[in-house]
């Protein structure tokens, strides 16, 4: 798979297409610095080389992957707002996106990374 458009196809319906596509579009309008790239099959927003959040879809929800630090300290948040997790965050398709959920985990996890010469945190 080498691009965005490729990876659109993977979308299970028109209507999660149109809701991946309004998340991007936010989550670029309101962190403009991020650079959206598809790495290893999967788009992911990316800050100054460092990673930031990926996308991997299914049949019955968007993953999206986290740094561990991130996922550890917004456990309660998560939990809070009914979504499954391990490693990923499970946002089924039926349910609505917590698009205030996404926007803190990003927010936080930039600030986390500000110094970060990596592209994993360590």
């Amino acid at each position: 798979m080498g691009s965005l458009a490729e990876w659109y196809q993977r979308i299970p319906t028109p209507d999660d297409l149109t809701r991946v596509e309004s998340l991007f579009a936010n989550i670029q309008a309101q962190f403009p610095q991020l650079k959206l790239e598809l790495k290893w099959n999967q788009p992911m927003f990316t800050d100054h080389g460092t990673f930031i959040m990926g996308f991997n879809p299914s049949k019955k929800h968007l993953a999206v992957a986290i740094e561990p630090q991130t996922m550890t300290r917004f456990i309660p948040q998560i939990d809070k707002a009914g979504y499954d997790h391990s490693q990923i965050i499970l946002f089924p398709w039926h349910k609505p996106l917590d698009e205030q959920l996404i926007r803190d985990l990003i927010a936080y996890t930039i600030d986390q990374k500000k110094d970060a010469t990596t592209f994993w945190q360590r």
